[in-house]
Order: structure tokens, then sequence, then C-alpha cells
């Protein structure tokens, strides 16, 4: 089972081997506390098993992901900026107390790296995904496996440093120059702000009361200079950082994924932005990964995370009965 706790909605799935056999969305506003939320998805699991010909007994894992800096030794969650209120909670105990089955938690960015790679178009166990919107996200896989790093923050690529000079960004985290700071939505409307103030040029941004990443997509669907500008710089940016990435972990794929992709493969203004991040992310690679990597769009929506921690579930059990074998054999 594959657990996805957002700041909104709770998304829940049950997979038999690689197939999604139900999936269910609740409001995590009618959660007080995260019980609230698994004793819902044990409800759904033992009713959508019941009527597939199952019983609870045969639910082997469950997975959950979520928002934020994970301790990975006790799963506490340290650092979100939603579920403020549920900081410093041991989830993995509280998961397993609830439904008294192996269990396993990992970040959502490394859940939808792990759920593209497992499930998604690019199937490959050597990927890396970012999750473009608010922030930045990311997740790396190496392996088939994703990397949370020693504190929880492995794959942050939205925290990376792509602008060194004395204007360089702030980013939200308090640090300056990072990649988030110029290719999150604030970031993609603060660069269409300035290019606005730097210009008499007419442009339909001028028209919106409040600019978005959307109305930016719109205008430059439109043809409008400023907005297509603007795109092509949030582009090299993120071409930057992907390069930096490649040399770092090496993916065979990158894939973007998130609410701000300007439409992504069926939009000509998302296509025009991947072409323009690939070229950027070529020129500063080296040759051996520059010319072999593959960078698209994600496939699975907003099923990603759900279905990549039904995969560290049944990767994390499936480890731990593989463990305890070894250590039977040794002692016999």
């Amino acid at each position: 089972m594959g657990i996805d706790l957002g700041g909104t909605s709770i998304k829940l799935g049950l997979l038999r081997g690689d197939e999604l056999i139900a999936r269910e969305q609740i409001s995590t506003a009618n959660c007080n506390e995260p019980s609230d939320a698994f004793r819902q998805a044990r409800e759904f699991a033992t009713q959508t098993l019941s009527a597939n010909g199952a019983s609870f007994d045969d639910l082997e894992a469950v997975g959950l992901a979520m928002a934020g800096v994970i301790d990975e030794a006790t799963a506490t969650l340290m650092e979100t900026a939603n579920l403020q209120s549920w900081h410093g909670i041991g989830f993995h105990q509280e998961l397993a107390r609830v439904f008294e089955k192996p269990v396993a938690v990992i970040n959502d960015a490394n859940a939808a790296a792990l759920g593209e790679s497992s499930y998604g178009e690019h199937r490959t166990d050597s990927l890396s995904f970012l999750t473009l919107g608010t922030g930045i996200g990311g997740g790396i896989i190496v392996g088939g496996r994703a990397i949370n790093g020693s504190h929880g923050c492995g794959g942050e690529i939205g925290h990376v440093t792509i602008e060194h000079g004395p204007d360089a960004r702030s980013c939200g985290c308090g640090r300056f120059g990072h990649l988030e700071a110029y290719a999150g939505a604030a970031g993609i409307v603060q660069t269409a702000t300035e290019l606005l103030d730097q210009t008499d040029q007419p442009s339909a941004l001028r028209d919106f009361d409040t600019l978005t990443p959307e109305s930016i997509s719109i205008a430059a669907d439109n043809g409008d200079e400023i907005a297509i500008e603007t795109i092509r710089r949030t582009a090299v940016h993120l071409g930057r950082a992907i390069a930096m990435l490649s040399h770092i972990a090496d993916p065979s794929v990158v894939l973007l994924g998130g609410a701000v992709t300007f439409g992504g493969n069926q939009s000509k203004t998302g296509r025009a932005f991947l072409k323009t991040i690939h070229e950027e992310a070529v020129r500063l690679s080296l040759v051996q990964t520059g010319s072999k990597l593959k960078i698209d769009f994600a496939s699975l929506g907003n099923d990603a995370g759900m279905l990549g921690a039904a995969q560290h579930a049944r990767q994390t059990a499936r480890q731990a009965d593989l463990n305890r074998s070894e250590e039977r054999h040794h002692e016999n």
C-alpha cells in the first residue's frame, strides 16, 4: 500500500504486483493527527482487499510519502512548509502501530522519483526527478533505490547554488543564489517583473493584476516576447542545475514534474522550455554524460508519490526478509 501525505489531500493506493487495483483520496483537514489519516487508510485497505477476494492479512507492507526533511533513522518529520503541527512525530512508529505491518517512510520527492523509475514511461534504475512548483524538489534514484543522504537532504536540487555574485537572489531557506530562487514559482514571477521594469515594450503581462507562472505561460503561448524570455531564462537555470546533477549522480534520465511545466509536451511553450533546458545541460556537461542524457516530462502525475511509497515499502520489507534469511544462514 502507498500513502502520499500532502498538506491538502492524502492519496491512497493498493498494488498487487505492478497493478494499481484501487485508489482513494481523503482530506488532510479532516485529520487532526497522523493516526486519524492512518486509520482511514487502514479502513480503505481492509474494504478494498475484501472486495478483491483477499483479506487484510494479505497486505505485505505499507509505505508513506510526505513532504519535508525526514530523519531516516527514526522517520521523524524534521522540517516542512506544511503540517508544521506534526513536526517531531515519529511517523514510522505511528504507522506501524495503526497497521501492524512492515512500514517504510520516504520523502515525497524521492517517492515520486521512485514511482516514475518503477512505473512510469522511463523505467530505469538510474533516474533523477525535479518537482517544479512553489519550490523545487528533487529525488535521485541510484541502483533502483532512492538516495536520502545522511541528514535527509539527498536530492535537494532546489538548493544547489547557480548564481554566486553579489546580486544573487535570496532563497526561501535564507541562503543566496539557489535554483529555487530562480525557477520556483516566485522566482519565475520575479524574472518577469524585472524584465518588465527594464523596458517599455508592450506585453500582455502588464494586463494581469497578479502575475503567476500560469499567466506567464498563457502569454507565452500567445507569442508575448517578455513571457517567452522569462521562460527561456528559467529553463537556462534549470539546465545549469541538471548539468551539475549529471556530474554527481550521472542519471540516464532526468524527469520534470509538478505544477510548473508550462504545458509540458502538450504545449509549444512546454516543448520549447524542455529544449532549452536540454541544450543548456548538454552545453555545460561532459560529453560522456551530456550526449546521452535524456530529459523529459514525468508521466505519472499525482500518482507518482503514492506509487513510489508503495514501491519503497516493498523494497524495504523484502530487504528485511533477506537480512533475516542471511542471519539464520550464518547462525546455522
